[in-house]
């Protein structure tokens, strides 16, 4: 006759928690994300019942601005929950359409920035398709280094400058 303790089953109950506790640790993805902030502020968009208001004449306000690193077209995770916002705004109003409007600062060639800024906007459209929203509703263009936001010739200068506009 075999007697099974309770310290063997406590025993048990610990090593197979602590497995499954190990296991779930193995697959956790853990990134770190260096971006220079600079007081810039990111924009969020929101969607605002108003009831009083015909929504054949209600006015949707869906700006918002995503910033990058230099010499980059990768959306940040900042601006990845801007761009949940507008995403939000967006399902919620299907006649809506925006456009994204492509900026870099001003170093680099006339040619060069244009296509970053186009890069950068295409970057943003390529999340908004990923996200469910249809490609008629989205516009693109770059003005590359053409209407920078600030002026001056400073790291902070720069980032601001380094964008894409949602219209």
């Amino acid at each position: 006759m075999s007697i099974i303790n309770s310290k063997g089953i406590q025993n048990f109950l610990f090593a197979s928690a602590f497995i499954i506790f190990l296991s779930s640790c193995s697959s956790m993805n853990v990134t770190e994300e260096r971006v220079y902030d600079g007081g810039i502020k990111t924009v969020e968009a929101s969607v605002v019942e108003v009831k009083d208001l015909d929504y054949e004449t209600k006015a949707i306000f869906a700006n918002a601005t995503v910033f990058f690193e230099f010499d980059s077209y990768n959306l940040t995770s900042k601006s990845i929950q801007t761009l949940k916002s507008v995403v939000s705004v967006m399902n919620a109003n299907i006649e809506l359409k925006i456009i994204l409007a492509g900026h870099a600062d001003e170093r680099g060639t006339r040619e060069y920035n244009l296509a970053l800024g186009q890069r950068r906007a295409e970057s943003v459209r390529n999340y908004f398709l990923l996200n469910g929203i249809t490609p008629s509703r989205i516009s693109v263009k770059s003005y590359g280094e053409e209407r920078p936001l600030a002026s001056g010739n400073d790291e902070a200068s720069y980032a601001k400058n380094r964008r894409v506009e949602i219209n």
